[in-house]
């Protein structure tokens, strides 16, 4: 008989579940995750599936996650009556974090909820995220890949967990038409591709275009979200294979990046599309912020480049 948890994650996330298999299989595990979806149930059985099938797929191994009881897995989730971490769950894994494992290849650490860490918590996570004491799986588990601070966010490869084809674009496209989707998308990439080639008429283009597409708030965090997606595949694409990419249309426009521009360039252009996190606290504009993106952007990509002359 198969756990129960096993089962819930093979039935809601089957293709996701063979990806991770694969990986495991050729050895391309990476060590962070962070899974993003909007089920909560089955967003822990699959957490907890991958773990079983790192630890060894046996019944006894699949008996011992259920009850929490494998010595070399670890499962955070907020207290009963909680809808978030408390700093005290974060601190009680620092032991963990500096001891190998005891029967698996890898210490396997699952956290669910981690857009509820207080900063403090999660910097503390971050010291070990960056230097493991040995091969570990980190799991980190989000209702929002939006909403999860960017020092975490920016260091895990992202998974979104979703079964439909709308629900690839993300867990925000909930409600969304897809002929919206069909139409918002390509003007978020021509927008990105003018402001990444410090081009004037992109902030034409956030007044005409951007704002106009995106006028209620989940049309605009999705933007946005596909917006990290971008900058994320920007930096990595040549790293990784196009089936870990999130738009693998675009890698001649990556490579064209990585010619124009030095990586760190590149990656401080990644570090100012990140910093919008922190304008959605104050009562900023949707059209203030892009404008803001755009500016930071070309700022960005304009040190030591001489071989832009459009801004």
């Amino acid at each position: 008989m198969t756990a129960d948890f096993i089962e819930l994650a093979q039935k809601t996330y089957p293709k996701q579940l063979a990806h991770f298999e694969q990986l495991i299989t050729d050895d391309h595990l990476s060590h962070l995750y962070l899974l993003a979806g909007s089920k909560p149930q089955a967003k822990l059985a699959f957490a907890r599936s991958l773990a079983w099938l790192v630890a060894g797929p046996t019944k006894r191994n699949a008996l011992r996650i259920e009850q929490n009881d494998h010595p070399d897995i670890f499962i955070v989730t907020p207290e009963a009556g909680s809808d978030a971490l408390k700093v005290g769950q974060i601190r009680a894994l620092m032991p963990e974090f500096t001891t190998t494992s005891l029967e698996s290849s890898r210490k396997i650490f699952i956290i669910d909820q981690v857009q509820t860490m207080t900063t403090s918590a999660a910097n503390s996570l971050l010291k070990f995220i960056e230097e493991p004491a040995g091969p570990q799986l980190i799991l980190l588990l989000t209702d929002s890949v939006a909403e999860v601070l960017p020092t975490i966010r920016s260091r895990a490869q992202v998974v979104h967990l979703h079964t439909l084809k709308g629900e690839e674009l993300g867990d925000q496209t909930t409600g969304l038409d897809e002929d919206w989707v069909d139409k918002a998308q390509p003007i978020l990439f021509k927008w990105f591709e003018k402001a990444m080639q410090r081009d004037l008429s992109a902030f034409s283009l956030v007044q005409t275009q951007l704002v106009p597409v995106a006028t209620e708030k989940q049309q605009q965090n999705l933007l946005l979200e596909w917006l990290h997606q971008l900058t994320r595949d920007m930096i990595v694409f040549n790293q990784i294979g196009d089936q870990r990419l999130f738009f693998p249309q675009l890698r001649g426009f990556y490579t064209s990046l990585h010619r124009q521009y030095t990586l760190e360039q590149l990656m401080a252009a990644g570090d100012s599309v990140l910093a919008d996190d922190d304008l959605r606290k104050i009562n900023l504009s949707w059209q203030s912020r892009l404008e803001k993106i755009t500016l930071d952007l070309s700022l960005e990509l304009g040190v030591n480049d001489a071989s832009t002359k459009k801004f």
